[in-house]
């Protein structure tokens, strides 16, 4: 299976369990051109110092409030759409916030509002690309591997990358934010 793949799975779930997406991201656009990631990616560290987060630590389990901030800054400074993404990171001997339909059910039937979501969020772009300035700076802090600049975190994942379980890769299950407010992980203002 490929990402593209399974976010067509995470866009079909999201509407089975009666969640909005806010809009379709299929059919996905021709991959973006490589001067485009490379401006997403400076402004997305730009923006990352200017709202805080200045290191591994400051990034650590702020997936939510990160890439929310992050998806505004992108449509703002560079017009470029993009979609929240609920998934985990799968590895062959490690699964990083793990995901399941029926975890995904219990979660929706009785959230747990208090304790931080057990789901990881990063922004898929409109070609598909992977967005995720979390999940490395998350498990510096987790495996101990020490403190790293904010930008040292920022992954931009082609949506063709081959899915290598030694390396890891993103597994996208819900699309939107309807889910993050149904549980609590964050809340509409």
């Amino acid at each position: 299976m490929n990402y593209t793949t399974r976010l067509q799975q995470a866009f079909i779930r999201t509407k089975h369990l009666g969640l909005s997406t806010e809009s379709n991201p299929f059919p996905l656009k021709p991959s973006l051109p490589q001067e485009i990631l490379q401006a997403i990616f400076q402004i997305s560290g730009e923006a990352l110092y200017a709202n805080g987060y200045e290191k591994s630590s400051d990034l650590a389990s702020k997936c939510a409030q990160v890439h929310l901030m992050l998806q505004q800054v992108l449509i703002q400074t560079m017009q470029v759409k993009s979609f929240i993404t609920i998934g985990d990171r799968f590895w062959h001997d490690y699964v990083y916030c793990e995901m399941s339909d029926e975890g995904i059910i219990n979660e929706l039937r009785s959230p747990k509002i208090n304790e931080p979501s057990k789901a990881h969020i990063w922004l898929t772009l409109v070609d598909g690309t992977i967005l995720d300035c979390t999940a490395e700076a998350h498990a510096e802090i987790m495996f101990d591997r020490g403190e790293f600049p904010s930008h040292q975190s920022i992954m931009v994942v082609p949506p063709d990358q081959q899915e290598d379980d030694k390396k890891g890769y993103h597994r996208p299950f819900l699309l939107g934010t309807d889910f993050l407010l149904r549980t609590g992980t964050i809340y509409k203002i």
